[in-house]
């Protein structure tokens, strides 16, 4: 990619853009391994479901840094809305399914953490998908309340989502000027 203009023309965007994404798609999915199979079983200390926490401040400083990383080549380089759009979309499928991770885990730790009807014998995968619901929802600042955070770990994590939410959206308007449409060339 010796040409800066190759970004924009040939699908080099993409292969740039998911090249950079790995890394942070990796760590998401670590902390999210760790945050499902390792925490919860050591329900005894209590200490540890604040690692939770911990390794949701880390996904969002990689996402933020990938945002700022690769919003910033895509408007020094290309300059293509639909550019823009591919990674905003990259950037909340990543927020919204590391938050439901989070909220799973911390729904395996300690069922306390959030306040709804679960029947007993409910899957995991009912639960992620239950969650995903619950982060899809605290995202687009719908927030219907049929699932509340009841812990200040868990009104945290939502806080955390919230404010990436809101930075990711405001850090993508605030350079929209910068963009321009595809142009027939």
């Amino acid at each position: 990619m010796s040409d800066p203009k190759d970004i924009e023309y040939k699908n080099a965007f993409y292969k740039q853009l998911f090249s950079k994404a790995w890394p942070t798609i990796a760590i998401i999915l670590g902390l999210a391994i760790l945050s499902l199979w390792i925490v919860p079983r050591f329900r005894d200390s209590i200490w540890l479901s604040w690692s939770i926490l911990v390794f949701a401040f880390v996904k969002t400083y990689f996402i933020v840094r990938l945002s700022f990383d690769q919003l910033m080549k895509i408007i020094g380089q290309s300059h293509l809305l639909s550019h823009i759009l591919v990674l905003f979309g990259l950037l909340i499928s990543m927020i919204i399914i590391s938050f439901a991770f989070d909220f799973t885990s911390l729904q395996f730790f300690a069922p306390q953490n959030f306040k709804f009807s679960h029947k007993m014998g409910v899957t995991g995968i009912k639960i992620f998908f239950d969650y995903l619901y619950f982060s899809t929802i605290t995202f687009s600042s719908v927030g219907y309340g049929d699932i509340i955070p009841m812990s200040v770990l868990a009104k945290t994590l939502v806080m955390l989502e919230v404010g990436l939410r809101f930075f990711v959206l405001v850090f993508g308007i605030a350079n929209i000027n910068q963009i321009r449409i595809n142009e027939n060339k």
